[in-house]
């Protein structure tokens, strides 16, 4: 079975990266996952999801390090993977495998929240990322406020003085 995999659909790693200096009170499973329609990554703090056109059966965990260093291969568009028993090759320049890893993915259909939400707030994906390069690259918390369906999101990081407002582009109360 062969799955292809975009740049964009390979950034879920990026955002599930591993990070040394956090403190987690359990085991944490830092790793892609790639299923049926998605390939998911994870490092206890985020979970990210992407669908994909994968239609096998088989689950396979493969390291976040180790995924993250496969590069588009021209004129595919993508990285094609392909996946036999227990070997997952990038069918790349030069064959790479890639080592699965043992233990089992967190069944995520059951932790992403699926009731009526409060509030929904749209914002578009450019000014989300101008306001996120004008924050420090630290490990501080960013903190969110959420008054009510009509004010501003307050985000703040209090050990650096930092303060901004997200103003929704639309908000959508259901």
């Amino acid at each position: 079975m062969e799955v292809k995999l975009t740049k964009n659909q390979r950034a879920v790693a990026n955002a599930a990266n591993k990070s040394d200096k956090r403190f987690v009170f359990h085991p944490v499973l830092c790793c892609v996952h790639i299923r049926q329609g998605l390939i998911e990554a994870s490092n206890g703090h985020i979970l990210i999801q992407k669908k994909i056109d994968y239609k096998g059966e088989e689950k396979i965990l493969l390291d976040i390090d180790e995924f993250k260093k496969l590069k588009d291969k021209k004129p595919r568009g993508g990285v094609l993977l392909e996946l036999e028993g227990e070997t997952v090759r990038d069918l790349g320049d030069g064959v790479t495998i890639l080592t699965k890893q043992p233990g089992t993915f967190p069944d995520t259909d059951k932790l992403i929240p699926s009731g009526k939400p409060v509030f929904k707030i749209a914002l578009s994906r450019k000014e989300l990322k101008k306001l996120i390069s004008a924050l420090d690259n630290t490990d501080d918390a960013v903190q969110f406020y959420f008054y009510d369906s009509v004010s501003p999101v307050k985000l703040e990081i209090p050990s650096e003085g930092t303060v901004a407002l997200l103003m929704p582009m639309s908000i959508m109360v259901d």
